[in-house]
Parts: structure tokens; sequence; C-alpha cells
């Protein structure tokens, strides 16, 4: 039976995708976001809470800039008190992985490219050829119907917010990872609810050029790939 890990990560800042040349970047490149607070949450196959860890990450040669600290709260003073190093979340994600949970997230892309990063910082296998998720903000796309306000039409991926307001879920600490990751849980137990769940994949990054998973591994383990 299928088991779950819903995770989200609050940052330093947003990926970057190329260099001032036009070259791929990798997510644990130097100047790439780092991760100041995880929070994951083990789900049983009944969508039932297992354990939660949460946990800010005291910085490691890295700051917390003002322009993300405004959205997220945090500043190297909050971090560095209260903080903890990232290499026991990170080992508990990579846990989760190993024991074949399900990677749950509002928009998995980004959330799982954090997590890729940080394995490797740690120096740890990225795991990323096993990580299956799903990502609830895709499967939230034609649920919501938010019309996009350009040309070409159709609907727009929704805010964390958009799609907590269309269930009636209150998020009373949005922009924490606690709090987002506590929405996700609860989008992923209502899509359950209405049958709307779907399929675990690889769930690439953002930007990437990267087909469908129907690929064969070897193709899918390519670095070039892989950001």
């Amino acid at each position: 039976m299928t088991k779950y890990a819903v995770i989200d990560c609050e940052t330093t800042g947003l990926f970057r995708f190329r260099d001032a040349d036009g070259n791929g970047l990798r997510a644990d490149a130097p100047g790439q976001p780092r991760v100041a607070h995880f929070t994951m949450i083990r789900l049983n196959e009944k969508f039932e809470r297992e354990s939660v860890v949460d946990a800010l990450i005291k910085p490691d040669g890295w700051t917390m800039p003002p322009e993300a600290g405004a959205i997220n709260g945090l500043n190297d003073a909050i971090l560095n008190e209260k903080g903890i190093p990232m290499i026991g979340p990170i080992a508990e994600y990579a846990a989760a992985i190993d024991e074949g949970r399900v990677i749950v997230a509002f928009n998995a892309a980004f959330d799982l490219k954090c997590g890729r990063a940080e394995l490797r910082h740690a120096k740890m296998d990225d795991r990323f050829e096993k990580t299956l998720a799903i990502c609830v903000m895709k499967a939230m796309t034609d649920i919501c119907c938010i019309e996009r306000m350009r040309p070409g039409g159709g609907y727009k991926q929704p805010k964390l917010s958009e799609a907590c307001e269309h269930f009636g879920i209150t998020n009373r600490q949005a922009h924490s990872a606690l709090g987002d990751a506590e929405a996700a849980e609860e989008i992923l137990r209502r899509l359950h609810g209405m049958g709307k769940l779907p399929e675990p994949r690889l769930e690439y990054a953002a930007m990437s050029k990267q087909p469908a998973p129907s690929v064969s591994p070897a193709i899918a383990a390519m670095p070039s790939m892989d950001f």
C-alpha cells in the first residue's frame, strides 16, 4: 500500500536555470537557493499522520537575503539561534524516499529540486530516479479552473492560497514550511476523496526540457537533463 511524505521548503530565493552564458545550472551550483525551513509530514496508506519533521536550518556558509526574508519571515539571527544543521532533516527526507514513500508537494518541481540540491550538498545520492512524486498544484489546475490572463487561454496553475480557497482550507501559517505543508496535506486528502489523485511520477525540474517519464531509465538519468 502506498505511503506518503508531504514536504515544503522555505528558501533563500528562487532557482536560476541558466548562467550568464546560457549554460544550464544545477540545483546545487554556487549561488542557487538553500533551504532555510523544512517540513515533512509522513502519512500512512490511510492518509493518517505517522510523524512530522519541522526544522529551521542553521546557515552553513549562506545567508538569508532581506527580500526572501520579507516573504518567509526568517533572518540570519533567527536561523542561527533556532536552526539545526540540515544533515538531520535531509537524512529524514532520504529515508522517506528509501522507504518507498510518494513525495507530495504543492509545486513539487520546486520542492523536489530543493531536496536534490540539499542531498548533493550533504554528499549524499540525490535519489532522483527513485523519487516518485505527486504535485497537488498541477492536480488542482483543472479543478480550480482559473483562466489565464493572456492570449492562448486555458487554465493557470493555482497559487496555494487559491487552491485552499477552493476547498475552504484555512492556512494560518502561510509562507512557513509547516503551514504550507499542512495545506498541501489537506489538499492531498481532498483530491483522494474526489478520486482525483494523480498517479505518482518522476517530477522534473521546472524549465527542464525533459521528455515524459515513459522514457527509459538510462535516458532519464542523463546528467544533462537533470538540473
